[in-house]
Protein backbone atom coordinates (compact mmCIF):
# COMPACT_ATOMS: atom_id res chain seq x y z
CA UNK A 1 0.00 0.00 0.00
CA UNK A 2 1.59 3.30 -0.64
CA UNK A 3 0.21 7.57 0.08
CA UNK A 4 0.27 10.28 -2.21
CA UNK A 5 -1.08 13.87 -1.79
CA UNK A 6 -3.65 12.38 0.76
CA UNK A 7 -4.72 9.17 -1.45
CA UNK A 8 -4.11 5.53 -0.51
CA UNK A 9 -2.91 3.16 -3.50
CA UNK A 10 -3.48 -0.37 -2.99
CA UNK A 11 -2.16 -3.29 -5.09
CA UNK A 12 -4.85 -5.54 -6.15
CA UNK A 13 -4.90 -8.15 -9.00
CA UNK A 14 -7.85 -8.42 -11.58
CA UNK A 15 -10.92 -7.78 -10.35
CA UNK A 16 -13.84 -10.70 -10.52
CA UNK A 17 -17.69 -10.75 -10.40
CA UNK A 18 -18.43 -12.73 -6.69
CA UNK A 19 -20.66 -15.84 -6.95
CA UNK A 20 -21.91 -18.09 -4.28
CA UNK A 21 -20.21 -21.31 -4.16
CA UNK A 22 -21.49 -24.67 -5.15
CA UNK A 23 -22.88 -25.88 -2.13
CA UNK A 24 -21.77 -29.69 -1.97
CA UNK A 25 -24.18 -32.40 -1.37
CA UNK A 26 -24.35 -34.79 1.35
CA UNK A 27 -26.60 -37.82 1.72
CA UNK A 28 -27.74 -40.12 4.29
CA UNK A 29 -29.59 -43.19 4.58
CA UNK A 30 -28.72 -46.62 3.09
CA UNK A 31 -28.35 -47.96 -0.79
CA UNK A 32 -27.46 -50.58 -2.19
CA UNK A 33 -24.19 -50.07 -4.40
CA UNK A 34 -21.88 -51.61 -7.15
CA UNK A 35 -18.11 -52.11 -6.45
CA UNK A 36 -15.84 -50.82 -9.43
CA UNK A 37 -12.66 -51.37 -7.75
CA UNK A 38 -10.20 -52.22 -4.99
CA UNK A 39 -7.36 -50.12 -3.98
CA UNK A 40 -6.93 -48.76 -7.43
CA UNK A 41 -3.68 -47.01 -9.09
CA UNK A 42 -3.72 -43.38 -9.11
CA UNK A 43 -4.26 -43.56 -13.09
CA UNK A 44 -7.35 -45.85 -12.67
CA UNK A 45 -8.99 -44.06 -9.95
CA UNK A 46 -8.16 -40.54 -11.76
CA UNK A 47 -10.55 -42.23 -14.79
CA UNK A 48 -13.06 -43.72 -12.25
CA UNK A 49 -13.37 -40.16 -10.71
CA UNK A 50 -12.59 -38.39 -14.16
CA UNK A 51 -10.31 -35.76 -12.04
CA UNK A 52 -6.93 -35.17 -11.54
CA UNK A 53 -5.08 -36.61 -8.15
CA UNK A 54 -1.94 -34.34 -6.98
CA UNK A 55 -0.61 -37.33 -4.81
CA UNK A 56 0.11 -41.34 -5.69
CA UNK A 57 -2.05 -43.80 -3.91
CA UNK A 58 -0.42 -45.42 -0.74
CA UNK A 59 -2.41 -48.82 0.84
CA UNK A 60 0.52 -49.72 2.95
CA UNK A 61 2.63 -47.97 6.01
CA UNK A 62 3.14 -48.09 9.59
CA UNK A 63 1.41 -46.42 12.63
CA UNK A 64 2.65 -45.12 16.15
CA UNK A 65 1.13 -47.10 19.17
CA UNK A 66 3.36 -45.40 21.80
CA UNK A 67 6.72 -46.62 20.86
CA UNK A 68 5.44 -50.12 19.06
CA UNK A 69 5.50 -49.54 15.52
CA UNK A 70 2.57 -51.58 13.89
CA UNK A 71 2.54 -52.22 10.15
CA UNK A 72 -1.06 -51.70 8.72
CA UNK A 73 -2.69 -52.00 5.32
CA UNK A 74 -5.69 -49.95 3.72
CA UNK A 75 -8.23 -51.40 1.88
CA UNK A 76 -10.28 -49.07 -0.36
CA UNK A 77 -13.55 -50.23 -2.26
CA UNK A 78 -14.62 -47.69 -4.59
CA UNK A 79 -18.38 -47.90 -5.02
CA UNK A 80 -21.59 -46.20 -6.57
CA UNK A 81 -25.10 -46.32 -5.94
CA UNK A 82 -27.39 -47.57 -8.18
CA UNK A 83 -29.49 -44.39 -8.97
CA UNK A 84 -32.08 -46.74 -10.10
CA UNK A 85 -32.44 -47.92 -6.16
CA UNK A 86 -31.62 -44.99 -4.60
CA UNK A 87 -33.97 -42.53 -5.50
CA UNK A 88 -32.36 -41.28 -8.49
CA UNK A 89 -28.61 -40.17 -6.14
CA UNK A 90 -25.57 -40.92 -7.90
CA UNK A 91 -22.79 -41.22 -5.41
CA UNK A 92 -19.15 -42.19 -5.84
CA UNK A 93 -17.25 -42.93 -2.95
CA UNK A 94 -15.27 -45.28 -0.84
CA UNK A 95 -15.71 -47.78 1.99
CA UNK A 96 -12.61 -47.74 3.78
CA UNK A 97 -10.84 -50.86 5.95
CA UNK A 98 -7.84 -50.47 7.87
CA UNK A 99 -6.26 -54.19 8.98
CA UNK A 100 -3.18 -54.14 11.49
CA UNK A 101 -0.51 -56.69 10.98
CA UNK A 102 -1.51 -58.15 14.94
CA UNK A 103 -4.31 -60.90 16.24
CA UNK A 104 -7.39 -58.51 18.03
CA UNK A 105 -7.37 -59.42 21.61
CA UNK A 106 -9.71 -57.66 24.20
CA UNK A 107 -8.51 -55.14 26.63
CA UNK A 108 -6.78 -57.29 29.01
CA UNK A 109 -5.45 -59.77 26.80
CA UNK A 110 -7.22 -62.51 28.10
CA UNK A 111 -9.29 -63.30 25.15
CA UNK A 112 -8.65 -63.26 21.24
CA UNK A 113 -11.10 -62.85 18.45
CA UNK A 114 -10.80 -66.13 16.20
CA UNK A 115 -12.33 -66.56 13.03
CA UNK A 116 -13.41 -70.11 10.53
CA UNK A 117 -13.35 -71.09 7.31
CA UNK A 118 -17.16 -69.68 7.08
CA UNK A 119 -16.07 -66.00 7.68
CA UNK A 120 -17.57 -66.16 11.86
CA UNK A 121 -15.96 -64.52 14.45
CA UNK A 122 -16.09 -65.53 17.91
CA UNK A 123 -13.97 -64.83 21.28
CA UNK A 124 -12.14 -67.48 22.85
CA UNK A 125 -9.77 -67.51 26.15
CA UNK A 126 -6.18 -67.87 25.20
CA UNK A 127 -6.35 -71.25 26.67
CA UNK A 128 -9.17 -72.42 24.84
CA UNK A 129 -7.73 -71.01 21.41
CA UNK A 130 -3.98 -72.89 21.49
CA UNK A 131 -6.02 -76.09 22.54
CA UNK A 132 -7.96 -75.56 19.77
CA UNK A 133 -11.36 -75.91 22.70
CA UNK A 134 -14.62 -74.65 21.54
CA UNK A 135 -16.70 -74.14 24.83
CA UNK A 136 -20.39 -75.11 24.57
CA UNK A 137 -21.93 -72.11 24.86
CA UNK A 138 -19.95 -71.82 21.87
CA UNK A 139 -21.35 -74.47 20.09
CA UNK A 140 -22.54 -72.14 16.96
CA UNK A 141 -19.12 -72.01 16.23
CA UNK A 142 -17.68 -74.42 13.66
CA UNK A 143 -14.33 -75.63 15.19
CA UNK A 144 -13.24 -77.34 12.63
CA UNK A 145 -10.96 -74.92 10.94
CA UNK A 146 -10.44 -71.60 12.87
CA UNK A 147 -7.16 -69.11 13.79
CA UNK A 148 -6.92 -66.04 15.62
CA UNK A 149 -7.91 -62.76 13.49
CA UNK A 150 -5.98 -59.39 12.26
CA UNK A 151 -7.00 -56.32 13.66
CA UNK A 152 -9.95 -55.11 10.94
CA UNK A 153 -10.53 -58.53 9.51
CA UNK A 154 -13.85 -59.39 10.93
CA UNK A 155 -14.95 -55.65 8.78
CA UNK A 156 -13.77 -56.61 5.69
CA UNK A 157 -14.82 -59.99 5.59
CA UNK A 158 -18.47 -59.03 6.82
CA UNK A 159 -18.31 -56.52 3.80
CA UNK A 160 -17.41 -59.35 1.58
CA UNK A 161 -19.67 -61.65 2.63
CA UNK A 162 -22.58 -59.08 1.91
CA UNK A 163 -21.48 -58.41 -1.20
CA UNK A 164 -20.67 -62.04 -3.04
CA UNK A 165 -23.98 -63.03 -1.60
CA UNK A 166 -22.62 -65.96 0.38
CA UNK A 167 -25.06 -67.65 2.35
CA UNK A 168 -25.05 -69.36 6.04
CA UNK A 169 -23.87 -72.18 6.81
CA UNK A 170 -26.70 -72.85 8.75
CA UNK A 171 -29.52 -71.22 10.20
CA UNK A 172 -31.94 -71.40 12.83
CA UNK A 173 -36.23 -70.99 11.76
CA UNK A 174 -38.84 -69.60 13.59
CA UNK A 175 -39.94 -73.50 15.51
CA UNK A 176 -35.71 -73.17 16.65
CA UNK A 177 -35.05 -75.51 14.28
CA UNK A 178 -31.46 -75.48 13.02
CA UNK A 179 -30.87 -76.46 8.83
CA UNK A 180 -27.42 -76.46 7.82
CA UNK A 181 -26.98 -76.26 3.98
CA UNK A 182 -26.95 -79.29 1.74
CA UNK A 183 -22.90 -77.94 0.62
CA UNK A 184 -21.26 -76.30 3.54
CA UNK A 185 -18.17 -75.26 1.23
CA UNK A 186 -20.85 -73.22 -0.66
CA UNK A 187 -20.26 -70.74 2.83
CA UNK A 188 -17.16 -70.27 3.20
CA UNK A 189 -15.46 -67.13 3.02
CA UNK A 190 -12.05 -66.46 4.76
CA UNK A 191 -9.54 -65.21 3.32
CA UNK A 192 -6.17 -66.57 3.30
CA UNK A 193 -3.42 -64.13 2.22
CA UNK A 194 -4.03 -61.53 4.36
CA UNK A 195 0.00 -61.75 5.46
CA UNK A 196 0.34 -60.51 1.91
CA UNK A 197 -2.04 -56.96 2.24
CA UNK A 198 1.05 -55.89 4.79
CA UNK A 199 3.57 -56.32 1.51
CA UNK A 200 0.98 -54.27 -0.83
CA UNK A 201 -0.19 -57.68 -2.23
CA UNK A 202 -4.01 -56.71 -2.64
CA UNK A 203 -4.60 -59.66 -6.02
CA UNK A 204 -6.78 -61.49 -3.31
CA UNK A 205 -9.18 -59.01 -3.55
CA UNK A 206 -8.64 -56.97 -6.53
CA UNK A 207 -10.22 -59.86 -9.07
CA UNK A 208 -13.29 -59.21 -7.05
CA UNK A 209 -15.20 -57.16 -9.14
CA UNK A 210 -14.45 -58.70 -12.16
CA UNK A 211 -15.91 -61.62 -10.33
CA UNK A 212 -18.79 -60.29 -9.97
CA UNK A 213 -19.54 -57.09 -11.57
CA UNK A 214 -23.31 -57.11 -11.12
CA UNK A 215 -23.23 -57.73 -7.64
CA UNK A 216 -24.46 -54.80 -5.05
CA UNK A 217 -24.49 -54.70 -1.68
CA UNK A 218 -26.32 -52.57 0.63
CA UNK A 219 -24.41 -49.37 2.72
CA UNK A 220 -25.16 -47.17 5.38
CA UNK A 221 -23.80 -43.34 4.81
CA UNK A 222 -23.43 -40.93 6.76
CA UNK A 223 -22.39 -37.10 7.98
CA UNK A 224 -19.17 -36.89 9.86
CA UNK A 225 -19.07 -33.39 11.80
CA UNK A 226 -15.32 -32.20 12.46
CA UNK A 227 -14.37 -29.68 15.91
CA UNK A 228 -14.58 -26.96 13.23
CA UNK A 229 -17.73 -27.52 11.95
CA UNK A 230 -16.63 -29.02 8.38
CA UNK A 231 -18.77 -31.88 7.08
CA UNK A 232 -17.92 -34.94 4.90
CA UNK A 233 -19.74 -38.08 3.70
CA UNK A 234 -18.99 -40.66 5.95
CA UNK A 235 -19.72 -44.78 5.66
CA UNK A 236 -20.24 -47.20 8.53
CA UNK A 237 -18.23 -50.33 8.31
CA UNK A 238 -18.87 -52.21 11.29
CA UNK A 239 -21.81 -53.69 9.57
CA UNK A 240 -23.32 -54.20 6.01
CA UNK A 241 -26.45 -56.06 4.18
CA UNK A 242 -27.20 -58.25 1.54
CA UNK A 243 -28.66 -56.60 -1.23
CA UNK A 244 -31.64 -58.68 -1.19
CA UNK A 245 -32.33 -57.44 2.48
CA UNK A 246 -34.74 -54.84 3.27
CA UNK A 247 -35.36 -54.85 6.86
CA UNK A 248 -33.00 -52.04 8.06
CA UNK A 249 -33.54 -53.10 11.81
CA UNK A 250 -30.38 -55.19 12.07
CA UNK A 251 -28.16 -52.67 10.95
CA UNK A 252 -29.84 -49.61 13.01
CA UNK A 253 -29.62 -51.73 15.84
CA UNK A 254 -25.68 -52.71 15.48
CA UNK A 255 -25.23 -49.08 15.50
CA UNK A 256 -27.23 -47.49 18.02
CA UNK A 257 -25.35 -49.97 20.52
CA UNK A 258 -21.94 -48.63 19.20
CA UNK A 259 -23.44 -45.17 19.55
CA UNK A 260 -23.82 -45.82 22.97
CA UNK A 261 -20.94 -47.69 24.14
CA UNK A 262 -19.14 -44.29 22.28
CA UNK A 263 -18.66 -45.18 18.65
CA UNK A 264 -18.93 -42.50 15.92
CA UNK A 265 -19.56 -39.78 18.48
CA UNK A 266 -19.30 -36.84 15.80
CA UNK A 267 -21.41 -38.70 12.91
CA UNK A 268 -24.52 -39.08 11.92
CA UNK A 269 -26.33 -41.99 10.57
CA UNK A 270 -30.15 -42.67 9.52
CA UNK A 271 -31.81 -46.29 8.80
CA UNK A 272 -33.59 -44.92 6.23
CA UNK A 273 -33.39 -45.01 2.22
CA UNK A 274 -30.74 -42.76 0.71
CA UNK A 275 -31.61 -39.48 0.73
CA UNK A 276 -29.73 -35.89 0.53
CA UNK A 277 -28.76 -34.54 4.27
CA UNK A 278 -31.13 -31.38 5.48
CA UNK A 279 -32.49 -30.32 8.65
CA UNK A 280 -35.14 -32.83 8.05
CA UNK A 281 -32.80 -35.66 8.01
CA UNK A 282 -31.44 -34.80 11.47
CA UNK A 283 -35.08 -35.89 12.97
CA UNK A 284 -35.24 -39.44 14.49
CA UNK A 285 -38.46 -39.53 15.82
CA UNK A 286 -39.55 -41.47 12.14
CA UNK A 287 -36.30 -43.62 11.42
CA UNK A 288 -38.16 -44.60 8.27
CA UNK A 289 -37.07 -48.40 8.77
CA UNK A 290 -38.70 -50.70 5.82
CA UNK A 291 -41.28 -52.90 7.09
CA UNK A 292 -40.49 -56.20 4.89
CA UNK A 293 -38.89 -58.54 7.24
CA UNK A 294 -35.56 -60.44 5.69
CA UNK A 295 -35.35 -63.37 3.23
CA UNK A 296 -35.25 -66.27 4.91
CA UNK A 297 -33.36 -69.69 3.86
CA UNK A 298 -30.25 -69.74 2.19
CA UNK A 299 -29.85 -65.55 2.16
Amino acid sequence: MSQRKGKVFMAFGKANESVEGTPFKKYIGIAPVFVLAVNPTKVELEKLYNTTLEKDLEYIGISKQGDVEMPYAKVDFIVKTDPEKSNGIELATKVTFFLNKEWKYNKDKTKIQVINKYGESTWLSIEDAKNKTIPENLSWFDGEDFRPAYVGEEELTGFLKAYLNIPQKSYRDKKGVIHTLPNPSDAEARLENVENYFKGDFKELQGIPALMPNNKVKVMFGIKTTDDNKQYQAVYTKKFLKNVITDYSKIDEEMMKGKEAGANPTTEFLACDLKEYGVEATTFTAPGTATETEAKGWF
